[in-house]
């Protein structure tokens, strides 16, 4: 491309310095994209709300993008709008769909609801350390047939998936709830229980078998096909 400098200045000179009208701006491309990592590590904070229990293989994170072409080195170009922006409606992902069961499930153990809905359509209900030192029971939200059970003595994080220790209970209506990183499985296979019925104990703590994709004692539940009652 031509010197701008020397072309404007050789169309100036055409009309003996008066203006011809517009003017020549040169491209120029900013870095190339480039990568940000995101950090994996998870600090462990019982006593904040945000604090992740679960790390992957549940949570699936994109890297940061950054850098494109501008009008200027190093600036993004100038946006002109022309109407008013519409609002950008988040999808949710299609495990969150389904009818919501008002009263239909009971608060499955006892802890601190952390209310952050992640995959599978679930909460986790934490107890800091307590599941070392104390059986935490585990209650059917509702009634139904233990659909599956899954023990594993593993101490491996991806046991089991990452749930470790966990029930799937299979209810009247067809849905499902699962029960994960448990202690211990109080219930088998084929068996029917009320609501309320006490079918495991909470585990979770890091290293303990059973304990799956946890970074401390919780429950993480879980319901399918039906909405999740105890997100925020």
């Amino acid at each position: 491309m031509a010197n701008p400098t020397v072309l404007i200045n050789g169309l100036t000179g055409l009309d003996r310095g008066t203006t011809i009208g517009g003017e020549v701006t040169e491209i120029v491309s900013a870095s190339p994209l480039q990568s940000i990592s995101v950090a994996s590590a998870v600090e462990i904070n019982d006593n904040a709300a945000d604090t992740d229990l679960e790390s992957a293989p549940y949570d699936d994170r994109d890297p940061l993008i950054t850098g494109q072409d501008s009008l200027l080195p190093n600036q993004n170009p100038i946006t002109i709008l022309t109407s008013e922006p519409k609002p950008v409606t988040p999808i949710a992902p299609a495990y969150t769909a389904g009818p919501y069961l008002d009263g239909y499930f009971i608060f499955p153990t006892i802890g601190y609801n952390r209310g952050k809905l992640h995959y599978y359509n679930a909460v986790d209900i934490s107890r800091g350390d307590d599941c070392l030192s104390e059986n935490i029971p585990v209650y059917a939200a509702a009634s139904g047939v233990v659909s599956a059970t899954y023990p594993t003595e593993s101490t491996s994080r991806y046991a089991n998936s990452g749930y470790g220790n966990n029930i799937l209970l299979l209810h009247p209506n067809s849905f499902l709830t699962r029960y994960a990183h448990l202690k211990n499985i109080l219930v088998t296979a084929g068996q029917y229980v009320n609501q309320g019925s006490i079918i495991a104990f909470m585990g979770g703590y890091p290293g303990n078998p059973g304990s799956g994709n946890s970074t401390g004692c919780h429950l993480h539940f879980e319901v399918r096909g039906a909405k999740q009652p105890f997100a925020w």
